[in-house]
């Protein structure tokens, strides 16, 4: 009897064990590793920033080089109750926008084209900026695209360049489970 009983305990102790090794490798990772959803990041292709009332959403130049004309695209939110006025540096250039108390200005929108001559960065860059709203700023990267992504070429002050994009062609997706 003795010998079954300490049998007994020890598969007990062992399946214990098994288990406390089990949900720690199943909990390990989260302590050690950051959780990514607690993560901010911008989703898209702009930035995202907030400088005092304002909030600048999915923000970003398009242009074909660093000395060719960009545009901005993206959108400025103005959730206060006062209009405010935004102002935007790039290589010099200010740019002033406009947003009405409670709106959002919408850059790709042909009435809120906004154009600089030059931003110094080339297509895949960030392009150094100084957002400025009531007398508060900040410095803030802004991501330089060109016309590669078919969503972008329409906006390409001049055109797109069709020579960037003659060597790419579309694939289409493995079907569903094929993983």
């Amino acid at each position: 009897m003795k010998f079954a009983v300490r049998k007994a305990t020890a598969r007990t102790a062992a399946v214990a064990g098994l288990a406390a090794v089990a949900l720690l490798g199943a909990t390990g990772c989260s302590a050690i590793n950051q959780q990514a959803t607690t993560l901010q990041y911008s989703a898209s292709d702009g930035i995202v920033a907030n400088v005092g009332d304002a909030e600048l959403r999915n923000v970003l130049l398009v242009s074909s080089g660093p000395d060719a004309e960009a545009r901005y695209l993206g959108a400025v939110n103005n959730p206060s109750e006062q209009p405010l006025e935004v102002t935007i540096t790039v290589d010099g250039t200010d740019t002033r926008l406009s947003v009405p108390a409670g709106e959002m200005l919408q850059l790709g929108d042909p009435e809120n084209e906004h154009v600089i001559p030059s931003h110094g960065s080339f297509p895949g860059g960030m392009a150094d900026a100084t957002v400025e709203v009531d007398g508060q700023s900040q410095q803030v990267e802004i991501p330089v695209l060109d016309g590669t992504l078919p969503e972008y070429r329409q906006y390409v002050p001049g055109g797109a360049d069709e020579s960037a994009t003659e060597h790419l062609y579309e694939t289409h997706a493995a079907e569903e489970g094929g993983h």
